[in-house]
């Protein structure tokens, strides 16, 4: 904010500003509210649904592939397409909010504002971009060579 704008248009502003952030996030809480992640497991057999904060909301099995498969098959593709829709949910509201602190950088006391990502959504990101086989998939293969 220019110094040489006098005080009260500087209060004025900074008014302003805070009143299109307040309703930017508020905007942003409605959307995500409404929003849902579905996911399907690395072997095409489970598709789930969560929430915005990650519950559960649906659960499909496509073409009845599970019904050929040990529990333990079917507890590991359950959980990896659990973690996948929760990975996508965390990008959505990471992508949603993102733009909301480059909307707090530019005012005053903002010096360092950043997200922690990871400490808001700790392990649910871990590992989300690879195709790698989930660590639910891993146990399971160690389960079987072990038999």
């Amino acid at each position: 904010m220019p110094e040489e704008l006098p005080i009260d248009d500087r209060v004025k502003k900074a008014w302003d500003d805070l009143h299109a952030v307040e309703t930017a996030v508020r905007q942003a809480e409605e959307e995500l509210q409404r929003a849902t992640v579905t996911a399907v497991s690395a072997d095409g057999k489970v598709e789930l649904t969560v929430g915005a904060q990650g519950e559960l909301t649906a659960i499909e099995f496509p073409g009845n592939g599970h019904r050929t498969m040990t529990g333990a098959e079917l507890s590991a593709s359950v959980l990896d397409a659990a973690r996948r829709a929760r990975a996508g949910m965390a990008r959505q509201v990471m992508e949603t909010f993102d733009p909301l602190a480059g909307m707090l950088s530019g005012g005053p006391g903002a010096e360092g504002l950043t997200v922690d990502w990871n400490k808001i959504f700790g392990g649910a990101l871990e590992g989300c971009d690879e195709p790698a086989e989930s660590a639910a998939m891993s146990r399971l293969r160690d389960e079987i060579d072990e038999d």
